[in-house]
């Protein structure tokens, strides 16, 4: 076995320095991909934040459309009615001389 010199020690620490470097680079490129990530999370919850509120206000407009709707098929049934209502009367009626 052969011994080590500094030579080879100087070699040995450039290709640890140099295998480093090049994971360093690899870390600094994922953490780029997360922050990208992390950003586009961000605009996601806000965009979904939007959407919720505006579905709150459709709901709503839905709902005053089913109370205004419920309303106007209660008159027309109502007023159907009286018109049956009254028609039954005249013709049962007897005519008034």
């Amino acid at each position: 076995m052969s011994a080590l010199t500094d030579n080879d020690l100087k070699e040995l620490k450039d290709l640890i320095n140099s295998k480093f470097e090049q994971v360093d680079r690899k870390f600094e490129k994922v953490f780029e991909e997360l922050s990208d990530i992390k950003i586009d999370v961000t605009t996601i919850k806000t965009e979904v934040n939007g959407l919720g509120k505006r579905l709150d206000d459709t709901n709503k407009r839905i709902d005053n459309l089913e109370f205004t709707n419920r309303g106007i098929f209660i008159s027309v049934i109502g007023g159907l009615l009286l018109a049956v209502i009254t028609l039954t009367i005249k013709f049962l009626a007897p005519p008034i001389s």
